[in-house]
């Protein structure tokens, strides 16, 4: 299946950008039709839309700093963004689908390309090196967040990304403790712990985010009420992504390395009580 070509601007003055995100605005929005999944939410007073990077995840920019703050630097660099000289630089996005929260699911590059606007394009493993999502997974910036929608030569062509930034002790690497794990006593430890899996570190915001949830003893029943799904590559279970972690006491980890998961997507509009991502 074809991505959609998507001309136009970086535009990070608007919203907040991350690692893995920043808004977009399309020379011509009615491509923005062509995605699948659902509409496209578009701000109509600027004329931009927040994307969301394929592959790759950033941890948030309430975790750990300044890994935070090095991770949207890094994306801002990528996209040629220069708060002097270049405030909306040029590129393009290929995209097929919309996520349940409007957001373009997507491939971002910076500069132009040769190709019309709108036009299909078929992806392969040198074009995706070529990405942002790519650049800020080797430069130890992007956890892998592999879902269903990935084909897996472009999962192969990130995971040759990320062991390199891995074996280079790049971005996040040197302190990252989702398999080793981390104690998380409440919510304001989130700001402080070493840096982990985003998904992850999403969850036990949402979770503590809720007033009368003081420890991590109700933690996974909790996460088993959102009935969020992953396949584990290397055996090709489904499991339920309370499955995959391990919780003790106050300490908790992943029992699978991120990249041997594949979470399985959500069809439709999100429930209320959804969390990005």
């Amino acid at each position: 299946m074809p991505f959609t070509l998507i001309k136009g601007k970086f535009v990070p003055k608007v919203g907040v950008p991350d690692g893995d995100s920043v808004r977009f605005r399309a020379d011509d929005p009615i491509y923005w039709l062509k995605l699948k999944g659902g509409t496209v939410n578009i701000n109509f007073d600027n004329r931009t839309v927040q994307t969301r990077f394929e592959g790759i995840d950033a941890i948030e920019k309430g975790a750990t700093k300044p890994l935070s703050v090095d991770a949207k630097n890094s994306m801002l660099s990528l996209i040629n963004y220069d708060e002097n000289s270049n405030l909306q630089p040029e590129g393009y996005l290929l995209s097929r689908m919309v996520d349940p929260h409007g957001r373009p699911i997507c491939f971002a590059f910076s500069g132009n390309i040769d190709r019309k606007d709108g036009s299909d394009v078929f992806l392969n493993q040198a074009m995706v090196r070529n990405s942002i999502n790519y650049k800020q997974m080797a430069a130890g910036y992007g956890y892998p967040l592999y879902y269903d929608t990935l084909f897996a030569d472009l999962r192969e062509a990130f995971n040759e990304a990320l062991y390199s930034a891995r074996q280079s002790s790049s971005g996040y690497w040197p302190t990252d403790a989702t398999m080793t794990g981390v104690t998380v006593s409440n919510g304001s430890s989130l700001s402080t712990i070493d840096p982990i899996w985003p998904k992850l570190w999403r969850r036990l915001e949402e979770y503590f985010g809720s007033a009368h949830h003081q420890n991590l003893d109700d933690f996974l029943n909790w996460l088993d009420t959102k009935r969020e799904r992953v396949d584990i590559l290397t055996t090709m279970d489904r499991k339920g992504l309370k499955d995959v972690i391990k919780v003790q006491g106050n300490s908790i980890s992943l029992t699978e390395i991120p990249e041997n998961l594949r979470v399985v997507s959500i069809v439709g509009p999100p429930p209320h009580h959804l969390a990005l991502d």
